[in-house]
């Protein structure tokens, strides 16, 4: 019975104690698992070693909020974290902000004044369609002109490609695009 007691004691001390502090020394103590996780995402990551550790502190301080708050046991913590900081580190890898709360101030609503083109400028499209090849340009052609987006299926079916064909088609093309986009802009004027 006492040490029931003592354990339930522990626990509602390391609640009260600065959530903050108890996840800075939570990191201090595992930064192997930190390395460990991010390891993989590190090379893809625009960041340095201590916005990686930032985004750790803030990771673990969240883990140990949400333990708390569900009413679970610190032993919890490691497992939790992997899942959270992983999420995190691939997020940063895809350059998501992150934001957990929807701030109506943070959402980026255009006004009624503002009007979005709703035509793209051709000049721009014929310039990266030119740095395609001949096969990559009929495809894109053949998408662009279809009323609804399509599937790489639908894509595969029409010109009798494979779904895994019509995906490496569609990725060379991108990275064609983006290789050659220092060229594309050069030769559209610039608007002033």
């Amino acid at each position: 019975m006492q040490t029931e007691q003592l354990e339930i004691r522990v626990q509602i001390s390391a609640k009260c104690t600065d959530t903050w502090s108890l996840a800075s020394l939570w990191i201090k103590s595992n930064p192997m698992l930190i390395k460990c996780i991010a390891a993989q995402y590190i090379p893809h990551m625009g960041c340095s070693s201590q916005d990686l550790e930032s985004e750790a502190l803030l990771v673990a301080y969240q883990t140990i909020s949400s333990l708390f708050q569900s009413e679970k046991d610190l032993s919890c913590m490691a497992r939790y974290f992997r899942v959270v900081f992983r999420s995190r580190c691939i997020q940063m890898t895809m350059g998501i902000k992150v934001v957990d709360d929807l701030d109506p101030e943070i959402i980026n609503v255009p006004n009624e004044d503002e009007t979005l083109p709703q035509e793209l400028d051709q000049d721009v499209i014929d310039a990266a369609l030119a740095s395609l090849t001949n096969r990559q340009r009929q495809v894109a052609k053949w998408i662009l002109s279809q009323p609804s987006p399509v599937n790489t299926d639908l894509v595969g079916e029409h010109f009798g490609i494979s779904t895994r064909g019509v995906r490496r088609l569609i990725n060379d093309a991108v990275t064609r695009i983006e290789n050659g986009h220092r060229n594309v802009c050069r030769t559209i004027p610039a608007l002033t």
